[in-house]
């Protein structure tokens, strides 16, 4: 990858709006969102690893099963993706190795990507989740 591309990348990852994740008012992490088709493309492609898990905000418009989607093309490490839907209740979690994807049992409303060597089961299915 050029330099010019590479340091594209990377600013556009610092802009993305950080702010932390929350269950049962505990911090669980400080969290990356990405609410905008290009930083829902590039998620964290091209990362060597993620300290700060990425939030993925999908629109209303998008609410088929197959939109809420995750694939892991040009990742270099193992993921944790964790499901949840519009009242922030978490229904699905599953593992993801580079080179895959995975379609989640129904739509979601939110996408919350971890390294899996940083994910620590800190969350759980029916956990409810807080943003702030």
């Amino acid at each position: 990858m050029d330099n010019k591309l590479k340091n594209n990348e990377n600013k556009t990852n610092k802009n993305l709006k950080s702010m932390t994740l929350i269950k049962s008012n505990e911090e669980i992490a400080k969290i990356r969102i990405a609410n905008t088709f290009f930083s829902r493309l590039i998620g964290l492609m091209f990362k060597k690893n993620a300290k700060d898990p990425l939030l993925f905000e999908i629109p209303k418009r998008i609410n088929k099963k197959e939109r809420s989607s995750i694939h892991s093309f040009f990742m270099r490490f193992d993921m944790v993706l964790v499901f949840s839907d519009e009242s922030h209740m978490v229904y699905e979690i599953a593992e993801l190795k580079p080179w895959n994807y995975y379609i989640p049992k129904k739509p979601a409303k939110y996408i919350v990507e971890f390294d899996k060597r940083e994910f620590n089961d800190c969350l759980k299915i029916g956990d409810e989740i807080e943003i702030k």
